[in-house]
């Protein structure tokens, strides 16, 4: 790669790149730089890179600067928070994420990368809280055993409804349905097959809990899909009378 041809990677890179010194003056950095900094420093400029982190993100100037080796690998996609300024009117603004890489190229040359992740940050921290709301709701449900199933069949999650009534979670996960309630293993696949054409099939059957009680009860099973219609697994929800017989 020739020198045009770096400059013109360093310009159309999709994530800010700074050459900077021991000292942490700034030697390079392209225009990305600009774009993910201008409401941090004046037209997203600054001379010392060490001197903008230690207003904005001390903990990764230590970071940089304790590192002893003349070269090699400082960090790689360390991840790091800079909280935005608020704006005119006082509204505060969102947080920045960003993954960091740097590398100490000599004694008196590092080259730092700063990948903007907030947008993964937020969808990954709105997963998190769906999730644990939904496994609240999950736990919580009574007269349903609710569980997950691998796309191949395989359970990979289990309630406490069904550690009350059927077996406890060691016990159920790995196992397949034909393992735990009265289907034979045909069936088993029968009714993965169903569900894969028809995405949701209801099955009636009849199983004893723990304490040998008979219950009749209803297996629905339901494909899980992602947003291209692949399927991922099958959510399962055993549904049965308070009173057995």
């Amino acid at each position: 790669m020739n020198e045009e041809q770096l400059l013109e990677f360093l310009y159309i890179a999709p994530v800010a790149l700074i050459k900077f010194d021991e000292g942490g003056n700034v030697k390079m950095a392209n225009p990305r730089v600009a774009q993910l900094f201008n409401r941090y420093a004046p037209g997203g400029y600054f001379a010392n890179f060490f001197q903008f982190l230690d207003d904005e993100l001390p903990d990764l100037k230590e970071a940089i600067t304790s590192y002893g080796a003349e070269h090699g690998q400082v960090m790689e996609n360390e991840r790091y928070c800079m909280k935005a300024p608020a704006s005119d009117d006082g509204t505060a603004s969102d947080e920045l994420w960003m993954d960091v890489t740097v590398v100490r190229q000599d004694k008196d040359e590092f080259i730092a990368s700063l990948n903007n992740v907030t947008n993964q940050v937020k969808i990954e921290s709105e997963k998190f809280i769906a999730e644990q709301k939904l496994s609240r709701v999950f736990e919580s449900v009574k007269q349903h055993v609710i569980f997950t199933m691998t796309s191949s069949g395989v359970i990979d999650s289990w309630n406490t409804t069904g550690e009350t009534y059927i077996a406890n979670r060691d016990g159920a996960i790995g196992k397949v349905l034909s393992q735990l309630f009265p289907l034979s293993i045909a069936r088993n696949a029968e009714l993965l097959s169903q569900t894969l054409e028809a995405g949701e099939v209801v099955e009636p059957i009849s199983f004893k809990d723990l304490a040998s009680s008979t219950h009749d009860a209803r297996l629905c099973i339901s494909t899980i899909r992602d947003q291209r219609g692949a399927t991922r697994g099958f959510s399962v929800v055993l549904t049965f009378g308070a009173q057995p017989h």
